[in-house]
């Protein structure tokens, strides 16, 4: 915990070769909403226990393109290549289920 948010932390090799920076984070970011919504089920159930509400997961991505390319079905240039697997955020965020700041 940190400032009262969990901290997970991962180093891996990226499964895929990317061809823009964009195109890398918006890999890292389906990673990082994956291990976010793992995290988060874990606190909604320890806080259903208490009977308390469930917390909202908000992800900070710095990079303004990939903030772009999910909150805009648009098929952009830089992700059109990406795997449809990492597509998901977009879904994600359309849904409320993820907020991105």
């Amino acid at each position: 915990m940190l400032l009262g948010a969990p901290v997970s932390w991962v180093s891996k090799k990226q499964p895929s070769v990317s061809l823009s920076t964009s195109e890398a984070e918006y890999i890292a970011l389906s990673l990082a909403i994956q291990e976010g919504k793992w995290i988060n089920r874990l606190r909604c159930e320890i806080m259903a226990a208490a009977n308390e509400d469930g917390p909202d997961l908000i992800i900070r991505e710095e990079n303004w393109s990939c903030i772009k390319m999910t909150k805009n079905p648009v098929n952009h240039g830089r992700a059109k290549h990406s795997d449809i697997k990492y597509h998901h955020i977009r879904d994600e965020v359309e849904r409320g289920e993820v907020k991105l700041e």
